[in-house]
């Protein structure tokens, strides 16, 4: 025997069904009003953020994990010395 049928059978279950039906419609119709547009905002700047802290934090692992470039060595030929050339003046 289903429930329903159990509570339809008497007068009194028919009364109880309806009034959960109504309780039941009721909540369903208030939690499906769309909110204002403040809501709508804080949760869309909420997610946002998220989103920038998520990637900033990813992206500060990945930098702190990745493998230092390799840096290469010239080797200086004997007596090469770099000349220092002072600014020349500007012409008037």
């Amino acid at each position: 025997m289903q429930i329903t049928e159990m509570l339809c059978s008497s007068k009194n279950g028919h009364f109880a069904q309806i009034l959960a039906s109504g309780l039941v419609g009721d909540v369903m119709v208030n939690q499906l009003t769309p909110p204002d547009p403040a809501v709508i905002q804080q949760w869309g700047s909420m997610i946002i953020q998220f989103l920038v802290a998520a990637v900033t934090i990813w992206a500060t692992i990945r930098k702190a994990l990745q493998k230092p470039d390799a840096v290469l060595q010239i080797p200086t030929a004997a007596g090469a010395t770099v000349a220092s050339a002072a600014p020349e003046a500007l012409p008037k």
